[in-house]
């Protein structure tokens, strides 16, 4: 198993605080980058119908609402279209080799008026979470698998190119992280 850093959980739960007032209860929530143990969903399982979490790093398995299947997720999402009303992805796209193409597929699995909730680091962070790894706050090997560092104007251009009617992107911690909310 992975082993955190201290301020690593922190972090976390910094982003999964920034997307819970929008997370839609009740419906089916789609955790792509869900992670191990997967910490949104079970903060908010009781909540939902069903939870979907999706990752490369998971044991496969069901439990009740939830279900956790591994997936390689520069791949094509292994979901129906029309599955779920609200889709995360809380740190991930970072790390996609080709991130239009899974704003592409979340766009085809969320059901009409699904919501797409993303955090990513800024731009402006890139040295400092470079900084971060040096001094072991965060896991280095995380901070080398990031592909992309994104500016608001790209962010939004991503996801009104891959349907979505209304695109709302913001910052956060100071400008560190971005908030990404899309309403297909």
């Amino acid at each position: 198993m992975k082993r955190l850093t201290f301020f690593e959980p922190i972090f976390q739960e910094l982003r999964i605080r920034k997307i819970l007032p929008y997370l839609s209860k009740g419906g089916v929530l789609v955790d792509v980058g869900c992670d191990q143990p997967q910490v949104l969903i079970d903060r908010v399982c009781e909540e939902m119908k069903e939870c979907i979490g999706l990752d490369i790093v998971v044991d496969p398995h069901t439990h009740g609402n939830v279900r956790i299947l591994r997936q390689d997720l520069q791949k094509k999402i292994i979901l129906p279209s029309n599955t779920a009303n609200v889709i995360t992805l809380l740190a991930v796209l970072e790390h996609m080799k080709h991130p239009a193409d899974i704003i592409r597929e979340c766009f085809r699995v969320l059901k009409k008026g699904g919501v797409l909730l993303i955090t990513v680091p800024s731009a402006q962070s890139k040295p400092l979470l470079e900084l971060f790894a040096i001094l072991g706050f965060v896991r280095r090997e995380m901070i080398e698998q990031h592909e992309n560092y994104f500016s608001h104007d790209k962010l939004h251009t991503i996801c009104k190119d891959a349907g979505f009617k209304t695109v709302h992107v913001e910052s956060f911690e100071l400008g560190c992280n971005t908030f990404i909310r899309a309403v297909k």
